[in-house]
């Protein structure tokens, strides 16, 4: 949209003007005529001009004057000139001064449209580079903890004041209609911002702070255009330095996140709404650790989602925004990493978004919810298949290693990543197969090879035989066959020969 001002001290020449232009079509808006160039000069901080239509002879600022001004001050707008032929040696001094043309009284409305189309269409093609380039400070600034200087000094704002709307859809053309419906309103600058898929970010101009008024007609336009789809919408207040983008975009996040818990489908809200955070909530996740680390050694699917369950509900009672969800969510993760030696190569692959990319995409707590624990014990589910399936050869093939190498430690962690299973869980699956703990079973085996080289090779000692069998300690071989015999190694060797 071409905005225009007309400056003539003939006020039916103004005014006819200015009719003219406005049915010409939509494109053009004339948002202001003025008697002379000092009323326009006084008026233009507060004025957004793409183009200024400006009479000669006039009292106080005259026409060429006023286009050295603009050049001067405002070099971006573009002026137009009147003058009559009597007047043409001005008219060539105005366009060495940088005036885009100049116009013959009586105007002739076929020139001046043909000029004004031109000029809307470069304002066009200048306005989607100079707003490619701001999208790209924009994105940055809004990533950058502590910009620096010179990143800073490289963005002007179209407008005095900027406020953030951060906005989360179902779909990308919910937010889209939004923007548009928006952009069809007269004098509104904003700038549309995609941060990833799902989540975009408005920067929405405007000469002086929104006032609750122009939120709550904000939000209606919005209501309007999203036709009842899923939408949640977070506002901050108005800043004016661009070094404030980050924690406007920050605060309007916050309150754009709290609609995962709003069962509306439009969620829309200001930062100044919501609640004031509670740093001193507990730790959803320390309740359920200890037990939720006996029910994964076990994989007891069942107690599993009972305690993941339990901490969601603590988590939705905190009204916990999605980066704390997300922090109680990957305890969870490592605690499972830490328990189970395939969990890691199981629960996530490559082709599956990151969980914080799932959980930014989830528009209720509920999905969140869902999503999460389904994912979860599904990798579970697959452990525990394959564990299962291991189950009848792990405890022979421990037990073919001890009665091969029952004078070696048994180390736990090696036997385990052997039959690739955890420790843990190796040790509860020897129990309940043998009915004997891992270290109870190489006893017996050892005892039962004491008892045979007792009985058949008479040239060994005593203590060579324990350290055959892999107590090298005389004193404690002879202290534990007793323990486990009843009688001592001398004593069953004699009794051996008899």
């Amino acid at each position: 949209m071409l905005r225009i001002v007309i400056v003539d001290d003939e006020i039916l020449i103004r005014e006819g003007l200015a009719r003219m232009i406005g049915k010409e079509s939509s494109s053009f808006l004339v948002i202001g005529t003025y008697g002379d160039g000092k009323q326009l000069l006084d008026a233009l901080p507060s004025l957004q001009i793409d183009v200024v239509i400006t009479d000669i002879r006039m009292p106080h600022v005259d026409g060429l004057e006023l286009i050295k001004q603009l050049k001067a001050g405002y070099p971006r707008i573009r002026t137009l000139l009147m003058s009559g032929f009597v007047e043409f040696n001005y008219a060539r001094e105005a366009i060495r001064s940088s005036a885009v043309d100049y116009l013959l009284k009586p105007i002739n409305k076929e020139q001046l449209f043909e000029v004004l189309y031109r000029l809307d269409e470069e304002q066009r093609v200048f306005r989607e580079k100079e707003e490619r380039q701001r999208s790209g400070l924009l994105l940055s600034l809004l990533h950058v903890e502590q910009p620096s200087e010179i990143l800073l000094s490289s963005l002007t704002l179209p407008q005095p004041y900027f406020s953030v709307f951060v906005l989360k859809g179902s779909s990308r053309e919910t937010v889209c209609a939004c923007s548009d419906s928006l952009r069809q309103e007269k004098e509104i600058l904003l700038d549309l911002l995609e941060i990833r898929k799902g989540l975009y970010v408005w920067i929405w101009y405007s000469a002086e702070p929104l006032t609750a008024a122009e939120l709550n007609r904000i939000g209606g336009t919005i209501r309007a255009a999203s036709s009842g789809q899923c939408l949640h919408a977070g506002v901050s207040g108005s800043y004016r330095t661009p070094s404030k983008l980050r924690s406007a975009y920050l605060e309007a996040k916050r309150a754009c996140d709290a609609g995962i818990y709003n069962s509306q489908p439009l969620h829309y809200i200001t930062a100044q709404e919501l609640p004031a955070a509670d740093i001193s909530l507990s730790d959803p996740f320390a309740p359920v650790r200890e037990p939720l680390i006996h029910d994964l050694q076990i994989l007891n699917i069942s107690g599993v989602l009972g305690h993941l369950h339990s901490m969601f509900s603590l988590l939705e009672s905190q009204r916990a925004c999605p980066e704390h969800i997300l922090r109680a969510c990957r305890e969870v993760e490592d605690t499972a990493r830490k328990e189970l030696q395939e969990f890691g190569a199981v629960y996530r692959v490559s082709s599956r978004p990151s969980l914080e990319e799932q959980i930014e995409t989830c528009m209720s707590f509920e999905e969140i919810e869902r999503m999460f624990i389904s994912t979860f014990t599904d990798a579970l589910s697959i452990i525990r298949t394959h564990r299962l399936e291991l189950s009848g050869t792990a405890v022979e093939t421990v037990k073919r290693w001890v009665a091969a190498h029952y004078n070696q430690h048994a180390d736990l962690n090696m036997l385990a990543g052997m039959v690739f299973l955890t420790p843990s869980y190796l040790s509860k699956l020897f129990k309940q197969e043998t009915g004997l703990t891992l270290t109870d079973y190489v006893i017996e085996i050892r005892i039962r090879k004491a008892k045979q080289l007792l009985k058949n090779a008479h040239d060994l000692k005593i203590h060579e035989i324990g350290a055959e069998v892999g107590y090298p300690d005389p004193a404690y071989f002879n202290k534990l066959f007793k323990k486990i015999v009843g009688v001592t190694p001398n004593e069953y060797k004699r009794i051996s020969l008899v």
